[in-house]
């Protein structure tokens, strides 16, 4: 499925397995709710929260209008577009798109305190080790097919990314700019 993506254009993002619930527009909300209403305001009863969380809600439609407005698309492309031979390409050069996205949370591997503690994540199969501190945190991954390297992004405060770290990474079935 990857491959087909790929050729096609699309970059894929896969979220963490076995939780469907990380919807990544539901965990933006719930992160900009935390952050810019619930943690910033203190209610006296029940009827301020209504009040002030239909204003909120109405400010977040307002602002989630404003940036998910995107230009139509001036001619769009169909399956009997492509040949099949270009499809089935695994070739990175002629990929469309050649970054794979990976949403992951970092578990915990080893005792809590104890000195085997460790931060992971699992790409691909691959259990990747993290630093502790980043334990229950989300992550943003990309695979550059390109230079066949992962990069392991945290969300900062101010809702930036920033690199924690950047590794080789080889995908299987993929050939490499090296390898044609």
């Amino acid at each position: 499925m990857t491959i087909f993506l790929l050729n096609l254009g699309v970059a894929p993002l896969y979220t963490a397995p076995r939780n469907p619930w990380n919807n990544g527009e539901v965990e933006g909300f719930n992160s900009i709710f935390a952050t810019k209403f619930w943690n910033r305001t203190r209610f006296n009863n029940e009827e301020e929260v209504d009040i002030e969380i239909k204003k909120f809600n109405f400010e977040y439609e307002k602002y989630s209008d404003f940036v998910g407005n995107n230009p139509e698309i001036a001619k769009p492309k169909f399956m009997t577009d492509f040949k099949v031979k270009e499809l089935k390409n695994r070739e990175v050069k002629r990929f469309r798109v050649k970054k794979i996205y990976f949403l992951r949370i970092v578990r915990r591997k080893g005792e809590k305190g104890g000195k085997d503690e460790k931060g992971f994540i699992n790409i691909l199969g691959k259990d990747l080790l993290l630093d502790t501190s980043y334990i229950n945190l989300f992550t943003f991954n990309t695979i550059d097919l390109d230079k066949m390297e992962l990069s392991i992004k945290i969300e900062k405060k101010d809702g930036g990314l920033e690199v924690i770290e950047e590794r080789n990474f080889t995908v299987k079935n993929v050939l490499g700019l090296s390898q044609v």
